[in-house]
This record gives structure tokens, C-alpha cells and sequence, in this order.
């Protein structure tokens, strides 16, 4: 009986990203490619990031295939996928805001290297403040939104530091307003998306705006304090699908807000503009309940300092 030809390796699938949108979406699409690639051994093909110094070659992809999107790909479905040979071809359109499906922050620091864009920089005492502004102020989309004033105001008043706000900052209503309650504010509007990316890296201390730019600038930073206000995209009650939450990192600092649709009315823009809503701060313990349900128990209090008599160290 002749002897059974073991069967030829499978070749490893074909990784072809598809970026749309903005930089920072094309930013976070790039970075589940890339650990996809890492994940078969295989080189990232297609659309590049020229911004950053990243160009693929293009391929075509080969059947059968699947089309990625959304922020929940299971890269251990496709691995199993392609050894029971339903897969040979990876076409990632995928944000996959999700930290477990990101390369570590060191590896990404490594991916978008410096090249060369001048940022602005700014004394250690200051707070830089990012403001997402322009086409989001309308209600483009509901989790999207100008963060409101009285926020900045109490992140302000709680770390007495001078805020330097750097953005989409216009002549609009919003941006009109907060000149009037941060007179002696500085106002820098936005000088590019790679200047604003590298004056946003380089800084010691950070209020993150609701943007994917904004979120991957902060982490990809060295920057002490970092404040997240979870609100729209970034609110758990709101997208289920997006877990951005650094809860190993001492350096965040959690605001939570009501997981409210921004539309864009006037009557929201005026709330956001004068209203009272300033967020909360909350604590990596009570966010690890919010996102993951895991309750964890009380801290114990330290103990009071023994208290040694006089009679004793006579």
C-alpha cells in the first residue's frame, strides 16, 4: 500500500488594508491590519498612510475572502477559519477600537514615528486642551460631540493649571464661547492634522476630545495626566463595541457623563455652551465595573501609624 503524501503547509492569508475617512480613523484601521499581519506572519498590503511614512504594496486579495469592518473582528475565528481552509484572503476595513485588538502602545509608538511635524510646545504647568469642533458642532453624528463648557472649566478649577486650548477652533458659537469664559486662555487653532497630532504627543498634560485622533494622540504620548471624558463614542452604555479604557495605566484620569445622543439642536448646543453639566470624575475601579461588570472588593484602609510612647524610647 503506498504511503500517504502528507499534505502541502497552507499558505498564510493575503492582509489587504482598506482605510477610509480621517487620519485618525485611518490610524486606528492601520493598526488592527498590522496585527492581523503579525498574527499570520505576513506582510500588510494595500491602501497606505503616507502621513506617516507607511506604504504597502497593493495586491489582490484571493478567494475565498472576507471584508472586515466594524470594532469586534475575532482574530482567533479567522485563525481558525483559515486552518480549516474557508480563508485565504483578509481585506480589513476594521476601526476595531478595542484595546485587546491593538498592537501594544510601544509597538504603535514604533509604527507612527516622528516625521518631522513642528509641535507646538507649551510650559509643564499647562493643560492642553483638545477641541473637536467644525462639522461635528451640526450633529453630523450622534456620538460625536463638543464637550461642554462647564467641563473645562472644573478640570481647570481641579488641577490649577493654565489651559491652552488646540484645535478646531473657528468662529463659531461654541468656539465664540469659549474665548468668553477662558479669557485669559491661550486659543491655538488647528495648523494641520500631523502639526496638531505632535503638538498633542508632545505635551505633559491632556483633555481629550471625543475622536479617534485625539484618543490615539493622548495614548501614543508621554504625557503625566491624561483626561477622558466618556461621553458619545467613548460613553460604554452608548457603544458596547468600543473598549478604549487604558485601566492598567495610573495616568488617566475618567470623567463620566450621561450617555445622551448629541443631535446638534440648539437647545443641546446652548446646554453644552451655558449649562451646568460638568461630568464626574470616577475611578479605574468603578470604570472596570461600568465596561466589564467585574466588581472588586473595597479597598482595606492602611492601617493608623503605631503610635510609639515616650516611656518606650526613653
Amino acid at each position: 500500500m503506498p504511503e500517504a503524501v502528507p499534505a502541502a503547509p497552507r499558505p498564510p492569508p493575503v492582509v489587504r488594508l482598506a482605510t477610509s475617512s480621517g487620519l485618525g480613523n485611518r490610524m486606528f484601521q492601520c493598526l488592527f491590519a498590522y496585527r492581523l499581519a503579525e498574527e499570520f506572519g505576513v506582510p500588510v498590503t494595500g491602501d497606505s498612510l503616507p502621513e506617516w511614512g507607511l506604504l504597502h504594496e497593493d495586491s489582490a486579495v484571493p478567494l475565498p475572502s472576507v471584508y472586515l469592518q466594524g470594532h469586534m473582528p475575532s482574530p482567533a475565528n479567522l485563525r481558525r477559519l483559515w486552518q480549516l481552509g474557508h480563508l485565504q484572503g483578509i481585506e480589513t476595513n476594521a476601526l476595531a477600537c478595542r484595546l485587546e485588538l491593538m498592537p501594544s502602545r510601544a509597538a504603535a509608538q514604533a509604527l507612527f514615528r516622528d516625521q518631522g511635524a513642528t509641535p507646538q510646545r507649551f510650559a509643564p504647568d499647562c493643560l492642553v486642551i483638545n477641541v473637536r469642533g467644525a462639522e461635528i458642532l451640526g450633529g453630523r453624528h450622534k456620538d460625536y460631540r463638543p464637550l461642554p463648557i462647564a467641563f473645562y472649566e472644573r478640570v481647570v478649577r481641579e488641577t490649577q493649571r493654565r489651559p491652552v486650548f488646540v484645535g478646531q477652533i473657528g468662529d463659531d458659537p461654541y468656539s465664540q464661547a469659549l474665548r468668553a469664559r477662558f479669557p485669559d486662555a491661550e486659543f491655538h487653532p488647528s495648523r494641520g492634522v500631523m502639526e496638531d497630532f505632535a503638538t498633542l504627543r508632545a505635551a505633559r498634560h491632556l483633555v481629550m476630545a471625543v475622536s479617534t485622533f485625539s484618543w490615539l494622540a493622548c495614548w501614543l504620548s508621554e504625557a503625566k495626566t491624561i483626561h477622558m471624558p466618556l461621553t458619545g463614542f467613548f460613553h460604554p452604555k452608548r457603544r458596547k463595541d468600543v473598549d478604549l479604557f487604558p485601566l492598567d495605566a495610573p495616568r488617566y484620569r475618567f470623567h463620566a457623563f450621561p450617555p445622551d445622543a448629541w443631535m446638534g439642536t440648539e437647545s443641546q448646543m446652548h446646554e453644552t455652551i451655558a449649562g451646568p453639566e460638568a461630568g464626574r470624575r470616577i475611578s479605574h475601579r468603578y470604570l472596570l465595573t461600568l465596561v466589564h461588570g467585574i466588581k472588586s472588593p473595597e479597598p482595606v484602609p492602611a492601617p493608623p501609624p503605631a503610635v510609639v510612647s515616650s516611656a518606650a524610647t526613653a
